[in-house]
């Protein structure tokens, strides 16, 4: 492998992890160099953890470690949960690792602290050392977690999965600010991840977060092979016909109880949206955590009540229906979710369950016209019918998420919502099963509506694009326009994300709970200017078929 260095702070030289009956990982040789970002990836399984545990001298109980770790220098380890001690203050945890890996004072310790978490675009850094741990949002223990490593000036840092829950837009800003850090302080960088939608996947160097990039499969390790662009979906004419799917100002909300002065207080999630979908139609619905792009695909489904607003589907207004003709509509009207496993009944096998959806939206089919149509749905999504005789533990990631989509189209749907359907997989397992999707949605013309936090794989898939923040649409355009030339800070802010560019986008985003007056993004948006506070703006057109939400949508630039 390149970089064999003999100074570097990592050398690993025929490394092997063997148990009593199995060998984990094969031999492998790599090195890290000072201030070298290697990115080391691979799927659910392949060793990621197990590797870096051993590389910190933490090997698991029963496994035996054979060939050579060379290290140079101070290492620390970072694990995937970002692990603080809960009952210590952030000062506290800062003093105590200073003082003993590198001999500083009190003083000295907690002025370096200070200043680390200001690396990492902490705001009131010095403040913030008072805090407990769960006294921070998620985005921002991350940061105190990977300042509280960085100040102690390691010579390689391992990370395992740093910030994987965060989103897209958090997630990247914070591993470049990583990886910016240690080029200038010359610490060697070792960072797991999954391969998608990982950003440390990608082509390093657009990004800047990676030098150098190693695959672990199988127990080894592979130098990446030149990944081809996905190539973008056949271009389709727009649709002609009247929309068989309708939802006007469509209202979600949770009560959330009285507040002290007895009035009643609400958090909404989905703020009169309204949208329009025909036959054989794909809409990208694309948002981070807290959009409200989950809750609208559930709400359109009569699976979450609205407060407010219509659902029409071809006609007939969902929220008014009786129950025959709901039952009528939930044989047209399917979802997929992000946890197929979930969505299924773990003491029942994978066949019992197929077959209580198709009698329950399908009773009069006979028996034998069933068992040939889930032989069929099995076949249709590439699994054996061996798999209707296992029950859902006994099923791989991949093998649930096309059990979930057999089940979703028995009963011959003719609008399929699709909430991050593929977020349990990884790298060619996702783009597998995302490419039979489309496939099926192709040959069945299918309606479309699919949620995602990935920028790039929904515009790829959808052939038009809604970017949602906090229940409201910020911009509203067909997928290439989106692609080629989003206007909202907010749109250009996912798409630079999903390239693993870091947005601009400074800070977290604000709680549904206290939105920020005027327009939601303006304490994030490095365009917004005092006008921004002062009212929502609205959904206006700038183009044929392209509206926006900002105030500034003539005139930035930042991504």
């Amino acid at each position: 492998m390149s970089g064999s260095g003999e100074h570097a702070p990592l050398r690993v030289e025929g490394l092997s992890l063997l148990t009593s009956r199995d060998i984990l990982l094969d031999r492998l040789s790599f090195a890290v160099e000072p201030g070298e970002v290697l990115a080391l990836s691979g799927g659910a399984g392949a060793g990621k953890t197990l590797l870096l545990r051993a590389l910190a001298g933490l090997a698991p109980k029963g496994v035996t470690v054979l060939g050579d770790i060379h290290i140079q220098g101070r290492r620390l380890l970072v694990t995937q949960d970002g692990a603080l001690d809960p009952l210590r203050p952030l000062g506290a945890q800062f003093v105590e690792l200073l003082s003993r890996q590198s001999g500083l004072d009190e003083r000295t310790a907690l002025r370096r602290a200070a200043e680390a978490l200001e690396r990492f675009q902490v705001p009131a850094a010095a403040r913030r050392l008072a805090l407990h741990p769960h006294e921070l949002g998620e985005a921002m223990r991350w940061r105190a977690a990977l300042a509280l490593a960085m100040a102690a000036e390691p010579a390689l840092l391992l990370a395992d999965a740093p910030a994987a829950a965060l989103d897209p837009t958090q997630r990247v800003r914070l591993l470049s600010d990583l990886a910016a850090w240690t080029r200038e302080a010359g610490t060697a960088l070792l960072l797991a991840g999954r391969p998608q939608p990982d950003p440390i996947q990608a082509d390093p160097v657009p990004s800047g977060l990676a030098d150098r990039r190693l695959i672990l499969a199988q127990g080894r390790l592979e130098e990446p092979e030149e990944e081809p662009t996905p190539a973008p979906s056949p271009v389709e004419p727009a649709p002609s016909g009247p929309p068989i799917l309708s939802v006007r100002d469509l209202r979600v909300a949770f009560p959330l109880g009285r507040g002290w002065r007895g009035e009643e207080r609400w958090l909404t999630v989905v703020d009169g949206l309204s949208i329009e979908l025909a036959e054989g139609e794909t809409l990208a619905l694309l948002g981070e955590t807290g959009s409200g792009k989950s809750v609208l695909a559930r709400a359109i489904l009569r699976l979450v009540p609205p407060v407010g607003g219509r659902v029409s589907w071809l006609g007939t207004d969902l929220a008014a229906a009786p129950p025959e003709a709901m039952r009528r509509a939930r044989r047209d009207l399917q979802i997929l979710f992000p946890d197929p496993l979930a969505a299924f009944d773990p003491l029942m096998t994978i066949g019992a369950q197929l077959a209580e959806t198709l009698e329950s939206l399908h009773p009069s089919r006979s028996a034998a016209d069933r068992a040939a149509r889930l032989a069929e749905a099995l076949e249709e999504v590439g699994l054996p019918v061996a798999v209707l005789d296992l029950h859902p533990g006994a099923l791989l990631p991949a093998e649930a998420a096309r059990a979930g989509l057999a089940r979703a189209l028995l009963p011959e749907p003719r609008l399929l919502v699709c909430d991050e359907p593929a977020a349990a997989l990884d790298g060619a397992e996702r783009a597998d099963f995302l490419a039979l999707l489309q496939a099926i949605r192709r040959r069945r013309r299918l309606a479309l509506l699919y949620a995602t936090q990935d920028a790039a794989e929904g515009l790829r898939i959808a052939r038009r694009a809604l970017v949602l923040l906090l229940g409201r649409i910020v911009e509203s355009a067909d997928s290439a326009v989106l692609a080629a030339g989003a206007r909202h800070p907010y749109s250009r802010a996912l798409i630079a994300a999903a390239g693993l560019v870091p947005p601009a986008l400074h800070g977290d985003p604000p709680s549904p709970l206290r939105p920020p007056t005027g327009c939601v993004l303006r304490l994030r948006c490095p365009l917004a200017h005092d006008g921004c506070a002062q009212v929502p703006p609205t959904l206006d057109p700038v183009a044929p078929g392209h509206r926006v939400a900002c105030h500034v949508r003539d005139g930035g630039t930042a991504p």
